[in-house]
């Protein structure tokens, strides 16, 4: 067996293995809790590790009570609960991996958590995407500043929000007291204002669970105040180390909550459906606000038609294929193919998502999966890929860059959520368009290689994103100022194309600037990243296309950008190992033999520069498509290579051209596996190479 392909990284939501390697307590102020009987439920592939940690540590081995499917329940001591922590951190990953419940009962009653079999106690939903006024008012004007303020207070202000800390106490009645203070004073209910319609409190739980309170607010739907729509976060965070700064986990998703309570109370929001923002105490020993709060509308048979959990939205890994990782276990399919419909609806362009899995009892939403309600997910990178600063000291807001960019995204996924699932109105005055011009290049120039393209827009409430056309085609858009894109011309065909600007403010007017006329001027044969396409393509027709250095490199794993650099993304590259030790594609160039410009029927050479790991287990695939422009290309396979020695080699093959002005060939560098243009494998690296044709 080859041992390094045992490397592969599993990270699961809100937890690394690395707060297992240090021995100190879990954070500061932390309190010895009485050693009474708890029991907790744990995901069945994981529950050998309860029994293998404690007998390993000299206790007892705990008492089992029962098995259902992917979950087991034991009875534990509460002194063993942070041995068993640490054991699922190092182990399988997993934050904290169980739930703790108060009673034997409890921990049986929740062994069947699979959704299939889980009878759902809230009335069915119809999804419906018909509120876009709502929708465009309450994602339009949310601030990075603003949720990058959160983030650093909550981070910075609290020196732990470990829930049975004074600090994480103190923690909770900011949020409360902050959440408070965006309320209109009309609309805050209180004993001198009964007719208000919110309400923000502090859920006292039950003490021997944690003394950490959580926060809700609560805004009164108007004609469907029966049907709770909840979006949610915890507000606690833990460390091995002298602090817990948990700037990431989770002050990011309570920041994003925040923001989006803002832009409601700006815009005079007033759903149908009663709203609930909840920031949940003690997440991370066993879901325990979360789940207190969910059991306890479960007993009150209350009708929650939708949960939304962030936990984590503002670390994004440089070779994530996607700006959101959908959750697809322990979690509703239904509500998250509606908020993928609401990603593909209001954000096409802005924000892009794939699936993810985390396991069981990942975060919070498991505790309203648990209950029977419908809850989802969106996390901020593919499990895999993660922040591995959180449950540190180190998890900081340099972690991603000291900015919140990443969370704006999710902060509006959220805003566009509950616009269209509590439905409701907004009060919208602002009709006046924003001001806009592009600033650079300038009109008449001659432009060659990457050129940075500016513009300058403002607005009275706010920019929300500037979109750059080309030719009058989106090829970016940029969420915050300063708006600037790096245009790669070397993707366009030489001779006379326009550049423009489109900007949005808060309440979604838009205004286009004047269009700046530049001429393209670039040696050809040279491939540019076609934003569009989004693969190197040389736009003239030529005798050669050279992909030059932007294949350099696999996934996240060197210096590759434009990952995954395949036809509109449609196939995804692995992230394991390391730069030239393991797989990679680095270069594609195409010519004709005869040294005339392309054209179907001539015969061309394919030439990849690959990094090899075998001799044996390595093969290049090699594909070619007469349309590149077509929504889904056919690729017809021209043959399967073998380097002759490791490192780096350059592999050939010859094909004719078939009909086709815009065609391309794709490289399939793969270890072990069967041909496929497109085929899983932790160490395959796809690229494509798009060239014209006469």
């Amino acid at each position: 067996m080859n041992v390094k392909r045992l490397a592969s990284v599993v990270m699961v939501l809100g937890c690394v293995s690395a707060f297992a390697k240090s021995s100190g307590s879990p954070a500061p102020e932390a309190k010895a809790p009485a050693d009474r009987e708890v029991w907790i439920t744990v995901g069945s592939d994981a529950a050998h590790i309860v029994s293998a940690t404690l007998v390993g540590s000299g206790l007892a081995a705990p008492a089992k009570l029962g098995q259902k499917g992917e979950v087991t329940a034991f009875r534990v001591r509460e002194s063993e609960l942070n041995l068993i922590s640490r054991a699922m951190h190092d182990q399988v990953n997993r934050c904290s991996g169980f739930m703790a419940h108060d009673s034997e009962a409890s921990a049986l009653a929740a062994l069947d958590t699979t959704t299939a079999t889980k009878a759902m106690r809230s009335l069915a939903v119809d999804y419906t995407v018909d509120n876009a006024t709502a929708v465009y008012a309450l994602s339009g004007g949310l601030q990075e500043a603003n949720i990058r303020d959160t983030i650093t207070r909550l981070s910075t202000e609290f020196t732990t929000r470990y829930h049975t800390s004074s600090t994480g106490t103190a923690a909770a009645n900011w949020i409360r007291s902050r959440w408070e203070g965006l309320v209109p004073a009309d609309r805050l209910k209180s004993t001198t204002n009964p007719a208000g319609d919110i309400t923000v409190e502090l859920f006292t739980h039950t003490p021997t669970r944690t003394t950490q309170p959580s926060v809700i607010m609560t805004i009164q739907g108007t004609t469907l105040a029966s049907e709770i729509v909840v979006i949610g976060g915890h507000l606690d965070s833990t460390s091995s180390g002298s602090t817990a700064p948990g700037a990431d986990d989770d002050a990011s998703g309570i920041a994003t909550i925040t923001e989006v309570i803002r832009m409601a109370m700006v815009q005079g929001y007033r759903p149908q459906r009663t709203v609930k923002f909840m920031g949940y105490a003690a997440e991370e020993v066993g879901l325990r606000g979360s789940q207190e709060i969910a059991n306890k509308y479960k007993t009150d048979g209350l009708n929650v038609v939708g949960v939304m959990q962030l936990d984590m939205t503002n670390y994004k890994s440089a070779s994530a294929p996607a700006d959101v990782a959908m959750i697809t276990d322990n979690t509703n399919a239904a509500q998250n193919g509606f908020i993928t419909s609401l990603i593909s609806t209001y954000f096409n362009g802005q924000i892009t998502w794939s699936n993810s899995s985390c396991g069981y009892a990942c975060s919070d939403h498991a505790s309203w999966t648990n209950a029977g309600f419908p809850a989802s997910i969106p996390f901020e990178t593919p499990m895999g890929q993660h922040n591995s600063a959180i449950h540190t000291v180190n998890d900081t807001l340099s972690r991603s860059g000291n900015n919140a960019n990443h969370a704006l995204k999710f902060a509006k996924i959220a805003a566009a959520y509950l616009a269209e699932l509590a439905k409701g109105t907004v009060t919208v005055t602002d009709t006046t368009p924003p001001a806009v011009s592009l600033t650079a290049p300038t009109s008449g120039g001659t432009v060659s290689g990457t050129v940075t393209v500016t513009a300058s827009a403002s607005d009275a409430s706010g920019i929300s994103r500037v979109e750059f056309l080309v030719d009058g085609q989106v090829v970016t858009t940029v969420v915050a100022a300063p708006y600037s894109f790096s245009w790669d011309t070397a993707a366009l065909a030489n001779g006379s194309h326009t550049v423009a600007a489109k900007a949005y403010d808060g309440v979604n007017n838009s205004a286009t600037s004047s269009a700046v006329t530049v001429t393209v001027s670039n040696s050809t044969g040279t491939a540019g990243f076609d934003s569009t396409l989004q693969a190197p393509r040389c736009a003239s027709a030529s005798s050669s296309c050279d992909s030059g250095l932007l294949l350099n490199g696999r996934g996240g794993v060197g210096p590759e950008i434009n990952t995954p650099n395949t036809l509109r993304d449609s196939c995804l590259d692995g992230v394991s190992g390391a730069y030239h030790s393991d797989e990679s594609n680095d270069r594609i160039k195409v010519s004709t033999v005869d040294g005339t410009p392309f054209a179907p029927g001539k015969t061309v050479r394919v030439e990849a520069t690959v990094w090899a790991y075998s001799t044996t287990a390595d093969k290049l695939d090699l594909y070619y498509t007469g349309d590149a422009t077509a929504a889904t290309p056919t690729w017809t396979y021209i043959t399967t290579l073998s380097p002759p020695a490791k490192g780096a080699q350059t592999l050939s093959a010859t094909y004719t051209l078939p009909a086709g002005a815009v065609q391309a060939v794709r490289a399939r560098f793969r270890y072990n596996g069967s041909p496929a243009a497109c085929g899983t494998g932790s160490y395959n690296d796809h690229d494509d190479l798009v060239f014209a044709a006469q």
